[in-house]
């Protein structure tokens, strides 16, 4: 009898050997598809390859999941022939997508694959649409899950996770830059208390098994002071929530005395955190200052760069970024197709960002951070680079890709989207033989130098180097979707009055050439009437232009009138 059961485990164990060696064949180099000769044009470490699955989505491809059985669905931040979201389908086994269908009438951020349904977001809602066995397309009535989410142009999308407990988490961003009164304007304070707090710039708890819900009735603020937590991600290692948050832009800008240009470049940092219920991380407050490990009192409640106050003992990210590279996704990877050294770190998409102006923009990559027990291990490094298709980034708008997505695939792989050209990519690894050469990168951000202030100036090119670049930037093209172009628009190039009256008065929500920008422009009337007849006629005579000059009695006589 013993010799018997001795011989009935050692079948059970050769059967289990079996198994592991099928499943590990299944994720093997010999079965995935065949990478891109030249890895769609990006840049990997050794032994990783990459294929584009789809190409021709056009801009704004924003978050990415992927189903157990490999379909893909994109969400578009603006609809393509009125739908929001976009399914692939691989039928080949080549890696390629040979099927696509659109459907989902509304646009955004947000979306996820959640127990048998997949959740989308728009701007003020949450919806799920029940998954179909075998089909492509859900159920196209989808149930509105969470709405009444304030209507909002800054930081509007509404990305979300799950835990495996049956909730969902949603950020909501704060409707400003530092919660000022008059939006994004220099030298003034900030409302204390700021009364965003109270529906925005957090994390907010639903139930993932009620329909119906509204934001302010149900649910719950699970965490507050953030400005804007676009990655954000479960760690189930942990059982804890993670996210990457945004710093708050333009601190020369708007403080030219306290911040040289090279800071402002720089600083705040962006922010790993941990999120535990409850916590409060300061904005609008406070930022986190890399170079000092602490986090600061922002100008706009009285700090001077050097300054904690009331932000000491705020609680930290456990890792800071340098400022302006825009974490737009969150993924900690539990696949077994990446070596060990991956298993649970997590993977970082910088979007690129538009504050660093004049200095050349950063971001426009993948990091990997590696992980043990739901903290740092190590220092982070590029994983993913060359998505930009240039060395030196002047203006967002010239990356020929943007990352913005990530998702995990069911066999390991990563799936990374590019909001501006709509492509996706399939990262997989192709083993220690594959000779694929190594090009994992250490980010090291050079040394501030302190710049002289240059603001009493009255030469136009310093006034607008000083209060218009960050925005509309180097080359006048500004930021798709954020700060409007001053290269031939009709604001620029027609009624001098109606240009003047922008400095003077401010503009929210005018339309520039027919479309709409969602960053407010500020009242720039503290500017002499000689900087702004300086300043305007620069842009009118520059990035293209060639109208006639502004005179000083022209800005003096309507603002005599104002």
């Amino acid at each position: 009898m013993k010799k018997f059961f001795i011989v009935i485990i050692s079948l059970i164990s050769l059967q289990l050997l079996q198994s592991c060696k099928e499943e590990k064949k299944e994720i093997s180099s010999t079965t995935l598809p065949t990478p891109d000769k030249n890895n769609g044009d990006i840049s990997l470490p050794k032994n990783f390859g990459a294929l584009v699955v789809h190409n021709g989505l056009g801009k704004m491809a924003r978050h990415i999941t992927v189903r157990d059985n490999g379909d893909i669905y994109v969400k578009m931040l603006k609809k393509v022939d009125n739908n929001g979201i976009i399914a692939f389908r691989d039928t080949t086994g080549n890696g390629k997508s040979d099927i696509e269908k659109e459907f989902g009438n509304f646009s955004g951020s947000g979306i996820d694959i959640n127990n048998g349904y997949l959740y989308a977001s728009s701007t003020t809602e949450v919806y799920r649409y029940a998954l179909k066995k075998d089909n492509l397309l859900p159920n196209l009535e989808p149930e509105l899950v969470i709405s009444g989410f304030p209507k909002q142009n800054d930081h509007s999308s509404k990305p979300f996770t799950f835990d495996d407990n049956g909730n969902i988490y949603v950020t909501v961003g704060s409707p400003s830059n530092a919660c000022q009164k008059e939006a994004r304007s220099p030298g003034k304070k900030g409302m204390d208390p700021c009364p965003h707090l109270d529906l925005q710039a957090g994390i907010w708890s639903f139930k993932t098994n009620k329909t119906k819900q509204i934001h302010g009735k149900d649910g719950f603020k699970y965490a507050t002071g953030i400005r804007n937590a676009m990655g954000l991600d479960w760690n189930f290692t942990t059982n804890s929530l993670y996210a990457m948050q945004h710093g708050r832009d333009q601190l020369h800008q708007l403080w030219p005395d306290l911040y040289t240009k090279e800071q402002n470049a720089q600083l705040p940092a962006e922010e790993f955190l941990q999120v535990n219920k409850g916590d409060d991380f300061g904005w609008p407050y406070c930022y986190f200052d890399q170079n000092e490990n602490k986090k600061m009192l922002a100008p706009e409640y009285g700090g001077n760069g050097t300054q904690q106050g009331r932000c000491e003992g705020v609680k930290p990210p456990i890792m800071a970024f340098p400022g302006h590279l825009a974490p737009n996704d969150l993924l900690f990877y539990t696949g077994n197709q990446f070596p060990e050294r991956y298993k649970n770190g997590a993977f970082i998409v910088f979007h690129g960002s538009w504050n660093r102006s004049p200095l050349p923009q950063k971001g426009f990559f993948v990091a990997f951070v590696p992980m043990k027990d739901g903290k740092p291990s190590g220092e982070w490094e590029i994983f993913a680079d060359n998505f930009a298709g240039m060395e030196e980034v002047k203006n967002p708008a010239d990356a020929i890709n943007r990352p913005m997505g990530i998702a995990q695939g069911p066999d390991g792989s990563l799936y990374i989207t590019s909001s501006a050209t709509g492509k996706i990519w399939r990262v997989m690894y192709y083993g220690e033989n594959s000779n694929v050469k190594e090009t994992v990168i250490i980010y090291k951000e050079p040394v501030i130098e302190t710049a002289t202030n240059e603001t009493d100036n009255p030469n136009g090119k310093k006034v607008y180097d000083t209060y218009c670049l960050a925005c509309h930037q180097a080359n006048g093209k500004g930021v798709s979707g954020l700060n409007p172009p001053l290269v031939n628009t009709d604001w620029v190039k027609g009624d001098k009055k109606a240009l003047i009256g922008v400095l003077l008065n401010g503009m929210a929500g005018e339309k520039v050439d027919g479309e709409v920008y969602s960053n407010v422009m500020a009242a720039h009337d503290f500017l002499t009437d000689k900087q702004i007849a300086n300043v305007l006629t620069y842009v009118r005579s520059n990035f293209g232009n060639d109208y006639s000059s502004i005179a000083k009695e022209e800005v003096e006589k309507l603002r005599a009138n104002k």
